[in-house]
């Protein structure tokens, strides 16, 4: 099946997908077990730091985050119940698994290092063509606080535009090999940390990344969630 006890799950109402919404709920969860039928039994789905009861009956795009990467099928809500403290829901499996891309992936918080600087249009245009040769480059410090296969949250010193280009570099490390990434990005956000004068806070997505660069985000991502699931088991 490719599915596991832990992968993160997203939910969208397959309605808002077929109307094409410009805004669309995203609803977070994960698989608690993995039952006979195609039945998942799941934890209730979050939004906006609230617990949200589906209705049973509805049907929903669910997207999985797993080691085989993005895989996506529809589902229709079967039940739901309490046990204990805990809420939960059993989902049905409408259709096969299909690996997917997309531009909205899982976001993974963590603290990470990294450097950024401003990207001119004419690099834009020219890429790896591009002659940096004898250019000064400015390169400015910054904190990633969260990460996925299209971007990233960071906070900086340089107060910048919303669809400025960038380049972000930095390096994650996967079981002992460190990988290094010089990424262009564009702002999709930026807003001044209040309480910290100087310092912002902005979403970047990334511009002509590699697939092979993505995956291996997705994967740095998927081995920190499993990691943090055996220490949370006690496992580690």
């Amino acid at each position: 099946m490719g599915l596991s006890i832990g992968n993160k799950i997203e939910l969208v109402k397959l309605e808002q997908i077929i109307r094409n919404d410009g805004i669309k709920k995203v609803y977070s969860s994960k698989i608690c077990d993995i039952m006979p039928k195609n039945t998942l039994q799941i934890s209730m789905p979050i939004y906006e730091g609230k617990i949200v009861p589906l209705n049973v009956g509805d049907k929903y795009s669910a997207c999985f985050y797993t080691d085989k990467g993005l895989l996506q099928t529809n589902v229709t809500v079967s039940s739901r119940y309490r046990s204990g403290n805990l809420f939960f829901l059993e989902v049905v499996m409408l259709g096969k698994l299909e690996k997917v891309q997309r531009r909205e992936f899982y976001r993974y918080k963590c603290i990470m290092n990294g450097r950024m600087r401003i990207v001119s249009d004419e690099e834009y245009e020219k890429g790896d063509r591009y002659d940096l040769t004898d250019r000064e480059l400015v390169w400015n410090d910054l904190k990633i606080i969260d990460i996925s296969g299209g971007g990233v949250k960071v906070v900086s010193k340089m107060d910048l535009e919303k669809n400025d280009v960038v380049k972000v570099e930095f390096k994650i490390a996967i079981l002992n090999a460190i990988h290094s990434f010089s990424i262009m990005a564009r702002i999709l956000s930026n807003s001044s940390i209040a309480g910290h004068t100087g310092l912002y806070e902005q979403r970047l997505e990334f511009l002509r990344i590699s697939q092979e660069d993505r995956d291996i985000i997705i994967k740095y991502i998927f081995e920190s969630e499993r990691q943090n699931r055996a220490k949370e088991s006690g496992l580690k």
